[in-house]
């Protein structure tokens, strides 16, 4: 049923806030199941992989973006095409000519290297302490320490990494119109002035790019803001 769920959303253009019904219907379809919270977490299936990495950033778009003069529908197409999904908006702001009638989303994923390795200890042992302090060793097992971070430095290392997932897709030739969506996995519990330190250090050092808008959010906190 899950696979039949994700070839309903796949191509066909649904109002927004229907978009995102369907794709939370299958997120608890998922996770209701003995292995649901497993396959969420490890991603084991191209329909995992796909709800975790496109499905729900765009949902959390299209909630944020979504209001009165401002009706989005979107088309999500399951493919290595140049865009993730195209939008199509209508209403006040759309005919005064705020946004474009038409328009297209990427979205993108930024994490740790050692994200992968926390998400399996966490499934397997049920908690890890924070991401530096996590190897695999020669016999496979998952090593986790903690790790004590000073005068910030976590955040300039994360900034870094978004700095360079925005620029390894500015260099792709997207088509005009297209917002690129962000999902951090943060490297740590960030507090909201901590937040503001993020977008502030990605506002002010992000490279040259042709994205009528950068949409960056928080997968644990919720935190959201457009560059």
């Amino acid at each position: 049923m899950s696979i039949s769920l994700l070839s309903e959303l796949d191509g066909k253009l649904i109002d927004g806030l229907q978009f995102c019904a369907m794709t939370y219907a299958l997120f608890e379809q998922i996770r209701s199941t003995d292995s649901g919270p497993s396959r969420l977490r490890m991603r084991v299936t191209e329909v995992e992989k796909k709800l975790i990495e496109e499905l729900l950033p765009i949902c959390k778009y299209i909630q944020a973006k979504y209001r009165a003069g401002r009706f989005i529908s979107v088309r999500w197409v399951n493919g290595s095409q140049q865009f993730d999904a195209e939008v199509v908006q209508a209403g006040f702001y759309v005919e005064r000519g705020c946004f474009a009638a038409s328009a297209y989303l990427e979205a993108t994923c930024v994490m740790h290297p050692k994200d992968y390795l926390s998400r399996e200890l966490l499934d397997t042992k049920g908690g890890a302490f924070g991401l530096d302090g996590i190897r695999r060793l020669k016999n496979g097992e998952i090593e986790s320490n903690p790790v004590i971070h000073r005068n910030r430095e976590f955040i300039q290392s994360y900034s870094k990494l978004v700095l360079k997932q925005i620029g390894k897709k500015a260099s792709i030739n997207y088509p005009p119109e297209t917002t690129l969506i962000i999902q951090c996995a943060l490297n740590t519990l960030y507090t909201p002035d901590e937040w503001e330190v993020l977008v502030a250090e990605v506002r002010n050092l992000q490279p040259e790019h042709q994205f009528r808008e950068i949409f960056i959010f928080d997968t644990v906190t919720e935190y959201s803001c457009s560059l």
